[in-house]
């Protein structure tokens, strides 16, 4: 990759990042985020239980599942905003190609999620340290696999950003491609539990392999529970 090249992308990447810091759906899911993170206190003081542990739980709920919010707003919208007022061409008549048009847009993306994602962290252990006297290094990491999730799913934003046109479909393709990440482990025990047997099996085993394992990237129990994740995780 020339230097050239990495110039135009860090323009795009920068261009996009200060637009999508400008958005308001940023400042409208990082005030559900204080929302949710200090309801999280009153759950946890009426139900049975340590309120700390529901204070992590709910909090690390609110903070991936915002994340991906605000990723599937944003991503959806991302490219057709250019076509829309017709940007695009002449980015790309200014001898930037497709793939750095993209990726740099890709990149903008991240940045722009995981300024949200790391700010809405720091809130959350602040917050926990209020009610708890150390925070623990498995709840610190827990952080870092939401950030890869969300990286992912950046990805998968702009791909069906590039052959979807309508925002619509590109949300619900987006956050579909989220849930069924998420869900991987149920195709694996309707196999396992012959609830589908014959050529539906083998279909199912083949989705299981072909989809990202996002249930992988889930370590909110183990983050909770101050337990250190496995490698094989």
């Amino acid at each position: 990759m020339s230097r050239a090249a990495v110039d135009r992308i860090a323009v795009i990447a920068l261009n996009t990042f200060r637009e999508s810091m400008r958005s308001k759906v940023l400042y409208s899911l990082f005030f559900f985020a204080v929302v949710l993170i200090l309801a999280s206190a009153f759950f946890g003081s009426v139900s049975i239980g340590d309120q700390v542990k529901v204070i992590k739980d709910f909090g690390l709920f609110s903070v991936s599942f915002l994340g991906v919010c605000y990723v599937v707003i944003s991503g959806a919208s991302l490219l057709h905003k250019e076509l829309a007022r017709k940007t695009v061409y002449n980015i790309l008549g200014k001898a930037v190609s497709r793939w750095e048009f993209l990726f740099g847009k890709f990149l903008g993306l991240v940045m722009a999620a995981l300024t949200m994602m790391l700010c809405m962290a720091a809130g959350l252990v602040l917050f926990v340290s209020f009610f708890d006297k150390g925070i623990s290094i498995p709840f610190l990491v827990a952080f870092s696999f939401i950030a890869l999730e969300l990286i992912l799913i950046c990805a998968s934003a702009i791909f069906f950003s590039a052959i979807v046109v309508t925002p619509l479909l590109i949300g619900l393709f987006t956050f579909s491609f989220f849930l069924a990440g998420r869900s991987v482990s149920l195709i694996l025990y309707l196999v396992d539990q012959k609830f589908v047997e014959g050529f539906g099996a083998s279909l199912l085993k083949g989705i299981y392999y072909i989809l990202p394992h996002f249930d992988a990237l889930n370590v909110t129990q183990q983050a909770v529970f101050d337990e250190v994740v496995a490698p094989s995780q």
